[in-house]
């Protein structure tokens, strides 16, 4: 058995090395699908998962796939990690790909032991109009940790993304048309839930505090129409444990009072569920509304209100929300650019965190007082000047008996170049970390970490580092860290 977890952990690292090829890539492949899982084994019935991978040779694929129970009664189970497929085409149309995934997370008491997740699958594939591709197929799942060793059958719709990004740190082009990288936000929401119950415990849910971002594209001939993807998880008071991720819609109505000020409404769906959040299977709808408040610079305040619900669990809550946006696609943001362009510079990295297990790092009498969790680490630099880059960072388990334990961070970095090749990034944190036993307190972790860099090429850079985080509980690891940071550049009009 050891010797198997060795085998995957060494997999997993040859495919972030493989990963860092990327930069090599020109087909982005956007997949969002559901697995419904053939044995009754859990509390969980099935997956919906999202994909992002690369066209690294021809028909031969590799990225990352973020899973969360839908469906069951396993709200606030996610899994993450790395996807592979190759292609394999009948005819201009219909093709088969044959993959498999290997990664790690849990949540809602269905992942007690590691939470590494091995997937491996086979889905026939149909092209229609406007590059859309659908998917239907199967394969087999297992979730060491928990009693998931099932077949699953999948069904997915896919289509290339054409964001106006290159590989590398490029300099500035001309861009008319096509999807673009609208925002990034930091924000912060207070759940105030309505006649909720625990789900494991008497009583009712009392109010939440979470933090998190968001991320929003749009099409440059539509300036007031966009799609957000955010990512949010508690951090204080009630709902220790609970993640949420959703994605939607949004409009924007003209700009009111001279320009600084927008109104805008949205909905959105996702999974959401951890802590004593009763979400059933995951699945959560939710809509808003406020106003979007031009500061200057290229930076916005957006305030509003909330409502968001369980499809078929006892959760639902009204909300209050604070966003600091800065807005790629206002004129006034371009000073803030790299050379005082439109061009963004940002820096992709993903690999592993080795958490170090020390007295504390546990609650007492825990069932698994023993193990140094290993991690897959995935982030976002969005470069600001020269040097100083904004971070954000998500986590999930996949080793070390603590399945079901997720991080989520944002923070400021510094590089400093020492030499053509070599550089050295200290970065500062702060964000949520819960689950899998870990005596993380509320929520809520501060920490920071230093990294020495070295650059292969252009478009890849190798990373090793430490680090250490402090938590609101008596857990306050010391951390290691290695994988790779993929350069990119997007364009703004």
């Amino acid at each position: 058995m050891q010797f198997e977890k060795l085998r995957l952990v060494l997999s997993a690292c040859l495919l972030i090395l493989g990963l860092g090829t990327l930069a090599r890539a020109e087909t982005l492949d956007v997949r969002a699908g559901f697995d419904y899982l053939v044995r009754d084994q859990s509390a969980v019935d099935g997956f919906q998962y999202s994909t992002v991978a690369f066209e690294l040779l021809p028909d031969f694929y590799l990225g990352e796939t973020v899973y969360s129970a839908y469906a069951g009664d396993a709200g606030g189970l996610y899994l993450g990690g790395f996807e592979a497929y190759r292609r394999f085409h009948f005819n201009e149309t219909t093709s088969v790909d044959v993959g498999a995934f290997i990664g790690g997370g849990g949540g809602a008491i269905v992942v007690l032991g590691d939470g590494l997740m091995t997937k491996a699958q086979v889905t026939l594939n149909h092209q229609f109009a406007s590059g859309f591709m659908a998917h239907v197929g199967g394969g087999w799942t297992r979730i060491t940790g928990s009693s998931i060793n099932t077949p699953h059958l999948t069904f997915a719709v896919s289509r290339p993304l054409e964001l106006s990004v290159d590989k590398g740190h490029q300099r500035p082009r001309a861009v008319g048309s096509g999807l673009i990288v609208s925002s990034v936000k930091g924000m912060a929401r207070v759940y105030f839930p309505l006649d909720s119950a625990r789900r494991d415990n008497p009583g009712e849910m009392e109010m939440m505090g979470l933090a998190g971002g968001e991320i929003t594209v749009r099409d440059l001939a539509n300036e007031n129409l966009e799609f957000f993807f955010a990512a949010m998880g508690a951090a204080y008071n009630d709902g220790a444990g609970y993640a949420e991720w959703l994605a939607g819609p949004r409009y924007y109505t003209r700009p009111l009072a001279g320009g600084r000020l927008r109104a805008f409404a949205d909905v959105g769906i996702g999974t959401s569920g951890g802590g004593d959040v009763d979400t059933g299977g995951g699945l959560v709808a939710a809509a808003s509304a406020g106003v979007d408040l031009k500061v200057g610079g290229g930076f916005h305040v957006e305030t509003g209100i909330m409502g968001i619900a369980a499809m078929d669990g006892d959760f639902r809550a009204a909300a209050a929300f604070l966003r600091g946006a800065l807005r790629f696609d206002d004129p006034q943001s371009a000073s803030h650019g790299v050379d005082g362009t439109t061009t963004r510079h940002w820096r992709f990295s993903t690999g592993l965190s080795y958490q170090a297990a020390h007295d504390g790092f546990r609650p007492p009498g825990h069932q698994f007082t023993g193990g140094d969790p290993v991690l897959i680490e995935s982030g976002i630099d969005l470069f600001f000047g020269e040097h100083f880059y904004f971070n954000g960072s998500g986590y999930t388990v996949m080793y070390g008996d603590a399945g079901g334990f997720a991080m989520g961070t944002v923070g400021v970095g510094y590089e400093l170049p020492l030499g053509d090749d070599w550089a050295l990034a200290a970065e500062g944190f702060v964000g949520a970390a819960a689950g899998g036993g870990i005596a993380t307190g509320g929520g809520l972790i501060g920490g920071g970490k230093l990294e020495l860099d070295y650059r292969l090429n252009d478009g890849l850079t190798l990373s090793v580092g430490a680090g250490k985080w402090y938590s609101l509980g008596s857990a306050s690891p010391w951390t290691l860290h290695g994988g790779v940071k993929i350069p990119l550049t997007s364009y703004h009009r």
